[in-house]
């Protein structure tokens, strides 16, 4: 009978820890990453070394071969030679791919383009975030429009028509958690008082739609509307914005309709059944 190579077997052995051994690593690894790219945020697009690894909760060096890591990889961004870091391009390309799949995303462009064409301004498909809206897609004037607001930058819910059309449809704690952040004036149009800002999420809810009156761009009026999912609730919203002079005060109601009956199309294909 052969006896057992047992060195052969030990160094087996040892194979195989080692590979576990590597990949709860890997896996620790990629946590800690991950705890780095989650100190990012809208408002804090740029962070210190030290600020990333506080957040993280990791030790400087940990943070900083981490960031190079990422760095390398196009996830992350240094600025120059200073001590300030920001999510890179190769995020962006990510999210574009994951936009291009979204349902959403997907079933809105036919009726973004639509509503660009008909009234030839400025089209914009936002989703709510917790406290801004983030637009999702855009579709410019062909006669221009100097608007600052960007797909995939966050702006004030409260002040943007396609903010306020979907802020108006989320649960009150979302509208407290917006007044407690503070409600800033951008213009002196902007409604930045929360006993005003309820006032005008009632009329939003009766009416149908949101309009900002040059809130928060000073010669900018927008027309937005809610977009429903098969479930009824409000998952984004579609505006049309333009210069005051090409959208006059009087003209907003039909603005208003047109939006409305984009927003309810895009809605129906969506799987809402409800009154359009």
């Amino acid at each position: 009978m052969a006896r057992p190579n047992v060195k052969a077997e030990q160094r087996k052995n040892e194979g195989h820890q080692s590979s576990r051994g590597s990949s709860a690593d890997g896996l620790k690894s990629l946590r800690k990453a991950i705890r780095v790219l989650e100190c990012f945020s809208l408002q804090e697009p740029r962070l210190p070394l030290s600020e990333i690894a506080r957040r993280a909760e990791l030790p400087l060096s940990t943070a900083h071969r981490i960031l190079a890591t990422l760095r390398g990889a196009g996830i992350v961004e240094q600025e120059g030679d200073r001590d300030l870091y920001r999510l890179g391009l190769k995020l962006f390309e990510l999210g574009g791919m994951v936009l291009a799949n979204l349902e959403l995303h997907r079933e809105a462009l036919p009726f973004i383009e639509e509503l660009s064409r008909e009234s030839g301004e400025t089209v914009h498909l936002g989703v709510f975030d917790g406290s801004r809206v983030v637009s999702i897609e855009k579709m410019d004037s062909p006669r221009g429009l100097a608007s600052q607001v960007t797909i995939g930058k966050g702006a004030p819910a409260y002040c943007t028509a396609v903010g306020k059309a979907l802020l108006a449809f989320q649960p009150e704690a979302a509208v407290d958690h917006v007044c407690r952040l503070g409600l800033k004036r951008y213009t002196p149009q902007t409604i930045a008082d929360p006993k005003g800002l309820r006032k005008e999420i009632e009329r939003i809810r009766t009416s149908g739609y949101a309009v900002d009156d040059r809130e928060h761009q000073p010669d900018v009026r927008c027309v937005a509307a809610p977009i429903r999912n098969y479930t009824g609730n409000v998952i984004a919203s579609m505006s049309v914005s333009g210069p005051a002079t090409r959208i006059p005060k009087e003209q907003i109601p039909a603005f208003a309709a047109r939006v409305r009956e984009v927003a309810a199309k895009l809605s129906a294909r969506l799987g809402y059944k409800g009154r359009q």
